[in-house]
């Protein structure tokens, strides 16, 4: 049974609006308002990503790769981007003084990682800005920059948990194979393009008060759109 002019009209347009949200050149403000249109309309009309991607062409094969420029908020961004990269047997590598990071996986898991990097980052986003407003409100002493990265860091810390499990669970059981084979693609892909490639560091934070709200947002926020297996591969839908 096809779909009605509306109903079309309705997927063009929540299609558009994810465009928008992933087009390189949107800023920060315009990708987050037009991310959370889109998502409002597909749960409006109990829709799914799923259910506006064009299934007619053939998904590409073997390790691909995308970038994602973040002048804003570079460092905790590409932070949260490699937890989400690790959950979904991708690899991240950033360039700091770009504030650019790279993105390496199979065409499956890349769109994984990018569903939840762009679902997650502007709640995390509204909720600093939120919760540092009434910490302060509340006669927080941290100092705003201290408590929004410690935020981000307790954030990233507690998401990092929630998705520790899983993985481990399918690299140690049905998808062991899937996960060596994944791992040597990925190294011989990256290497192919940096072979001298070293170990960036991380960033810590000493701000308390705020991680403890970022642990607190991380474990109580919603990853969605929802993580499953399909064939072997870590998908979202």
């Amino acid at each position: 049974m096809g779909i009605s002019i509306m109903e079309s009209k309705i997927l063009e347009k929540i299609q558009a609006l994810f465009n928008m949200a992933e087009h390189a050149n949107s800023n920060e403000h315009e990708a987050a308002i037009a991310l959370e249109r889109a998502q409002a309309l597909l749960l409006q009309h109990n829709l799914t990503r799923a259910d506006i991607i064009d299934t007619d062409n053939e998904t590409p094969q073997g390790i691909g790769k995308i970038e994602r420029t973040e002048s804003n908020g570079y460092t905790w961004k590409r932070a949260m981007a490699n937890v989400l990269a690790s959950s979904n047997l991708c690899k991240v590598i950033g360039y700091p003084h770009a504030k650019k990071w790279s993105l390496f996986g199979s065409y499956d898991n890349v769109k994984a990682v990018l569903e939840m990097y762009d679902w997650i980052i502007p709640q995390l986003t509204w909720l600093a800005t939120k919760g540092y407003r009434e910490y302060k409100n509340d006669d927080g002493t941290e100092r705003g920059q201290t408590w929004k990265a410690s935020f981000y860091m307790g954030a990233i810390i507690a998401i990092k948990n929630r998705l520790a499990k899983p993985i481990e669970d399918f690299a140690q059981g049905a998808g062991h194979a899937l996960v060596i084979a994944n791992k040597a693609m990925l190294s011989t892909a990256i290497h192919k393009i940096y072979p001298h490639l070293t170990k960036g560091r991380g960033f810590s934070t000493r701000g308390r008060d705020g991680a403890a709200a970022g642990s607190a947002a991380g474990n109580g926020m919603q990853l969605t759109p929802q993580r499953r297996l399909n064939n072997g591969t870590l998908l979202l839908k």
